[in-house]
């Protein structure tokens, strides 16, 4: 994430669209699930030219937007516009590293769609649809059904960032 990123153009000091992507981790739950405000979801954050998300091991990471692995895209919701470009995105993620650490990761807790959202607020002062994270935050009132060794490890995943990322 370190250097001039092309997606912001040439300018500075101008607003920049902060869309959500939305990822099915699985199309035959969500086809049912998802009439009912439920589903099961990966998202990351798309400002710049680079979308940002979290995982285990990794922490926060930033990819090519809308190529999560082992997801398939599903939609993209606008949430707003950063007015500081590039030194607002940046100034977010310093925020939220030490919260979104690559040790930090819980899949009902604290996931990707938790960053995006704590993401989303640092940005634009606006979280994310609830219905995003809705199954996550349901299967967390019956956590202690589910075996402690699904708990931590994120479905999507990425390399963990260089320490001279910048941010």
């Amino acid at each position: 994430m370190s250097g001039h990123n092309p997606g912001w153009g040439a300018r500075t000091g101008f607003a920049q669209k902060v869309i959500l992507n939305v990822y099915d981790l699985s199309q035959e739950v969500n086809q049912y699930a998802a009439p009912f405000g439920f589903g099961l979801h990966h998202s990351g954050v798309e400002v710049g030219g680079r979308e940002y998300s979290f995982a285990s091991g990794a922490g926060i990471f930033d990819s090519t937007p809308r190529q999560a692995p082992n997801a398939v895209f599903r939609e993209a919701i606008e949430i707003g516009a950063v007015e500081d470009g590039e030194a607002g995105v940046q100034r977010a993620l310093s925020n939220l590293e030490a919260e979104f650490g690559p040790d930090k990761y819980h899949i009902l807790n604290k996931n990707c769609n938790s960053f995006a959202d704590a993401f989303c607020q640092e940005l634009v002062g606006r979280g994310i649809p609830g219905w995003v994270n809705r199954l996550a935050y349901m299967g967390s009132m019956f956590s202690c059904l589910i075996p402690p060794e699904y708990l931590g490890e994120a479905p999507v995943g990425a390399e963990p960032m260089s320490q001279s990322s910048g941010f």
